[in-house]
């Protein structure tokens, strides 16, 4: 009825009213039925005790039918003994002691004139159509994920000195190209290729098949849908590759940057997102049965540990690494500690756009982690608005505790917290209700806030803060999850078939959720840092890891990318109330003067 309306006497028509029929004579109907206008439509003709019955008439024969057995489930449900909820096949073997029911629901079946086969061809009919609406969907999912990966390139632009914005662009540039490589290659293998772990509890973190592009030969709705999520998930990855570039611009080497994308994309990002979001994984959720963390599964919906706190993680090692800029931190000669020198960024503008272009995307993106759009778009609306909420209030909080510390008012801070946010609130976004969603954002501030201040303490030169935003408030989300997820919305967006203690904490939950987060949150820090030292460290080693200290004092554009940039002047100092030279003729913007007057000004 869902998807092809009326029937009118139609043999497509006259399956899909018997998946309908079928699915209430079975009890999958939570309600007792009642007639539709779609299956009023059908052409039915039932003979009955002699009697001829049509149409709209034979339909609500059929319905009172129905009721009668839905009558018999509830009477069974409330037979002692069958306390927990409903055994299918005790069900449909308590009605079948009926000779009657028996004998009526052979009659709807002979009535409508449907076979097994037509039934299992009308499912893959109403199968294939939602396969191809759930592609659409991701599709566009994936357009804003990738979208949002540019809003980190134009916030680390808008950071960097005015010297660095070449160096800056071609290693975010090359960093997406070989990252798109590293998931065609093996990342998406890596995370969704196939695994035993439910049957044997062996492995559960590394697929075994779906590398360099393998979905199948044939051309089908599943193929194509299997594509869309390879396009979304390989977004997902650009996102996470992004986190750790931004934070080592200015100093670090093209080809560490191009090495340590290919390590994300190919290892250690498809390693999280299979323990976690592969029906197959350790520690997943998505798993009807089998074995689970904590009998549980972990909650990381869209990503506050498989991908902000992985990223943050390899940020904090490449920048270990690669150490901070040259003059980050002076010691004078009348004191013995080093003091911050601050350095002048590009354009406070182009880091606000970033900014905004990357809460837009995010908020789409926690919508668009559903997996199933047709059956969850609900779980999709709760995800987008909790994302928006603790994004605000993160960024509002940011900008009050700063402003209390330093008496600024940082854009810094509040374009940091809407991402910070966003960070915190992807592993809850679809099983938190909304006071949990605020009580996130704020946290998630002071998480990015106090994050940065101890990468100051520590002398941790992050250029675009990514790891007090990704690592402290993904890391703190990840635990959130198991403190503020509630009943009702787990079982929307996981399963509802789950133990009571698989809620938040502070839900009357109990422990179990939370222990399960917290046992996320080590792997997740154990993983990424352990592999991230490991192939980072030997990278540095072997091929060095930043540019010699007299091309970052000079600008590293001046000495390796072509050029330095400069934003010049002539149009304010030499071009007052200019009226001659148009595109076609001399441009020099230096009205009356000559070329040698103009060389001699500047």
């Amino acid at each position: 009825r869902r998807f092809f309306g009326k029937c009118q006497g139609t043999m497509v028509g006259r399956r899909v009213a018997a998946v309908g029929l079928l699915a209430l004579a079975h009890g999958a109907a939570a309600a007792t039925p009642s007639p539709s206008p779609a299956l009023e439509a059908c052409k039915i003709r039932i003979k009955d005790e002699g009697e001829v019955y049509e149409d709209a008439e034979a339909m609500k024969l059929i319905t009172e039918r129905l009721e009668t057995i839905r009558e018999i489930q509830d009477d069974y449900e409330r037979r002692p003994g069958n306390v927990g909820g409903t055994s299918a096949n005790m069900t449909k073997l308590y009605m079948a002691r009926t000779e009657e029911n028996v004998e009526m629901y052979h009659e709807i079946m002979r009535a409508i004139n449907i076979t097994r086969a037509e039934v299992e061809q009308a499912l893959g009919i109403v199968d294939e159509y939602e396969l191809q609406v759930n592609s659409v969907c991701v599709i566009c999912g994936a357009m804003f994920v990738i979208l949002g990966r540019f809003g980190f390139m134009a916030r680390s632009i808008g950071m960097v000195t005015a010297k660095s914005i070449k160096c800056t662009v071609v290693q975010e540039m090359l960093a997406i190209a070989v990252a798109v490589l590293g998931w065609w290659a093996t990342g998406y293998g890596v995370a969704f290729g196939g695994d035993n772990y439910p049957e044997t509890e062996k492995n559960g973190m590394v697929g075994w098949d779906g590398y360099f592009g393998d979905h199948g030969s044939a051309d089908t709705a599943k193929k194509s849908f299997k594509m869309a999520v390879f396009v979304l998930q390989m977004g997902y990855c650009l996102i996470a590759v992004g986190i750790p570039v931004g934070s080592i611009t200015e100093r670090a080497t093209v080809t560490f940057v191009v090495c340590m994308s290919l390590a994300i994309s190919m290892l250690i990002y498809p390693v999280c997102v299979h323990v976690f979001w592969n029906e197959a994984g350790m520690f997943s959720a998505y798993r009807e049965s089998g074995s689970l963390l904590f009998d549980c599964g972990t909650i990381d919906f869209a990503g506050s540990g498989v991908l902000h706190l992985c990223g943050g993680l390899v940020a904090l090692v490449a920048s270990l690494l690669v150490g901070p800029r040259k003059n980050r931190w002076v010691t004078p000669d009348e004191m013995i500690k080093p003091v911050i020198m601050p350095k002048p960024q590009a354009s406070p503008a182009f880091e606000a756009f970033g900014g905004l272009l990357l809460f837009t995307c995010s908020i789409a993106n926690t919508g668009f982690a559903t997996r199933e759009f047709v059956e969850d778009s609900v779980v999709a609306g709760k995800a987008m608005s909790n994302t928006l909420v603790a994004a605000g209030v993160a960024s509002f909080v940011s900008v009050v505790i700063g402003h209390f510390y330093t008496g600024v008012v940082s854009p810094q801070l509040g374009c940091g917290g809407l991402v910070a946010g966003t960070a915190a609130i992807s592993a809850g976004c679809a099983s938190m209700d909304m006071e949990g969603a605020v009580i996130t954002g704020f946290c998630g501030a002071w998480a990015y806030y106090v994050g940065g201040c101890l990468m100051l303490k520590l002398h941790i030169d992050d250029v675009s803060h990514a790891i007090s935003i990704h690592a402290f408030a993904g890391g703190f989300g990840l635990i959130a999850a198991g403190l503020f997820t509630t009943k009702g919305s787990y079982q929307a967006a996981y399963y509802d078939n789950r133990e009571d203690t698989c809620y938040g904490t502070f839900y009357n939950g109990g422990i179990a959720q939370l222990a399960s987060q917290a046992m996320a949150c080590a792997f997740v820090c154990g993983w990424t840092l352990f592999i991230s030292c490991l192939i980072l460290g030997v990278v540095h080693m072997t091929f060095g890891s930043r540019y010699p200290l007299q091309w970052e004092q000079n600008g590293v554009d001046y000495h390796k990318f072509g050029g330095e940039c400069q934003f010049s002047h002539v149009a304010v100092n030499q071009d007052k109330n200019r009226w001659a030279h148009g595109v076609l003729s001399d441009t020099d913007y230096g009205i009356g003067k000559s070329a040698d007057e103009v060389e001699e000004e500047s």
